[in-house]
Parts: C-alpha cells; structure tokens; sequence
C-alpha cells in the first residue's frame, strides 16, 4: 500500500520519473508476491485489502474512498473493445472471489458478496448483492 501511494505521489502530485520507476517497481515486486495488479491512480483514500491473493484491476476503473476488498477479486472490463471498466463508489464492500465486468456503476455503500459476478449497475446505495448475476437481496 505504502508503494503503491508513493508511486501515486510522484507521478501525480509531485512528477519525478526516477522516484514514480523505483515505486512502481517496489510495488510491482512486491505485487508478484501477493498476488496482486494494482495500478497507480485507481483508488481513492483509504483502501483496505483484507486478504492476498489474485487481485487484478484495470488501469481504467475508478474506485471511490474507503473501498474494502477481500482476496480472489476481479475489477475490469469484458474484454470487449473500447475498453469498458467500473465505476465504483464510496464505502464499497467487496468479498471474496467477486468480479465486477463491463462499463458499470456500483452506488455508494453497496456490498458484493463473496463470489458474486456484477455485470450490470447497482444504482441504488446501501444494499447487497449476491449470485451469478449478481442481484439486490437486501436493501
């Protein structure tokens, strides 16, 4: 986590290529290690990641603050050219094994359940969804 604001830190607020490469590269390695692809500028404050393990997110999502995520997730696109990748809010929940695909939104303050597949927008904040396709089952 250290790395990856740091990396954040020098390309964005304060350019510097030497200090942004050596960051990206700490990040990198220690990412390998982990399990985890996590690129610079995609979160906003206060991540937390609860368990290693096959995080993948696409350069192009955007994930609001104080975003939780759980071990074996997925956040990126269909594969379908142009690139289509999430919009994530505030205070999101996300569990365990989950994947949230396509050119979506999820609303503030929704939890994803634990191998839940979001392919379609939750725009209503607050609930919880679960299943393959995911769906509201608690408001």
């Amino acid at each position: 986590m250290k790395s990856l604001r740091a990396e954040e830190y020098y390309s964005f607020y304060r350019p510097n290529k030497v200090l942004r490469y050596f960051y990206a590269r700490r990040k990198n390695r220690l990412g390998r290690k982990l399990g985890f692809f996590i690129p610079a500028g995609c979160f906003a404050e206060g991540l937390k990641i609860y368990h290693y393990g096959s995080i993948l997110v696409n350069p192009k999502t955007r994930i609001g603050k104080n975003c939780t995520i759980h071990g074996n997730c997925c956040l990126g696109s269909k594969g379908i050219y142009p690139d289509d990748s999430p919009i994530i809010g505030n205070n999101v929940d996300i569990g365990q094994g989950a994947q949230v695909l396509g050119g979506i939104i999820i609303a503030d303050g929704v939890k994803i359940g634990a191998g839940a597949i979001v392919t379609k927008s939750v725009l209503e904040p607050n609930v919880t969804v679960i299943g393959i396709p995911a769906r509201i089952v608690m408001k």
